[in-house]
């Protein structure tokens, strides 16, 4: 019996190539996988975002100015981010202006009034000019600080001083 030839190599010639069948992936699961991890992407954008914001810019918590008087300090506040004092310069530019006033009772009548800022913040220019006289109606004072040059977060408190 004489049955088929076969090649040199051993393999038969009747037998068909197949190709590889490439498997199909569901629709749904491409979107579910998409869906799944949305919440990662949202948070990381905006953790990205607010990281990027947070070192490039100044943000002030407070602004307060501190008045001696009779052995003890008060304090009056411009704006306080966590209180009701106003709100303060948050996610500004690094230089930036901030306007603020200060009010001076009339307490310190007849005594004229200047202010100091510490450090890294500028005291840009006051209305009126000081050293002002106090009037027995009290003083208001407007005051333009230049913010810290450097980005981060700061808290401020000036200086009243009476002569």
């Amino acid at each position: 019996m004489v049955g088929p030839v076969l090649p040199s190599d051993g393999v038969s010639t009747t037998a068909k190539s197949e190709k590889p069948k490439h498997r199909q992936v569901p629709l749904w699961v491409p979107i579910v996988a998409v869906m799944a991890a949305s919440p990662l992407i949202y948070a990381g954008v905006f953790a990205v975002g607010d990281y990027i914001t947070t070192h490039t810019t100044v943000t002030v918590d407070l602004v307060s100015w501190a008045v001696n008087y009779d052995g003890g300090t008060e304090y009056f506040i411009s704006c306080q981010t966590a209180g009701s004092f106003g709100s303060c310069p948050t996610h500004v530019t690094p230089g930036s202006n901030y306007a603020t006033s200060v009010f001076i009772s009339g307490y310190f009548a007849g005594k004229n009034a200047s202010l100091t800022a510490p450090s890294p913040f500028d005291l840009r220019s006051t209305t009126p000019n000081l050293p002002a006289l106090v009037l027995s109606v009290g003083l208001t004072i407007g005051v333009n600080l230049t913010l810290p040059s450097s980005p981060g977060e700061y808290s401020f408190t000036g200086a009243v001083i009476f002569s």
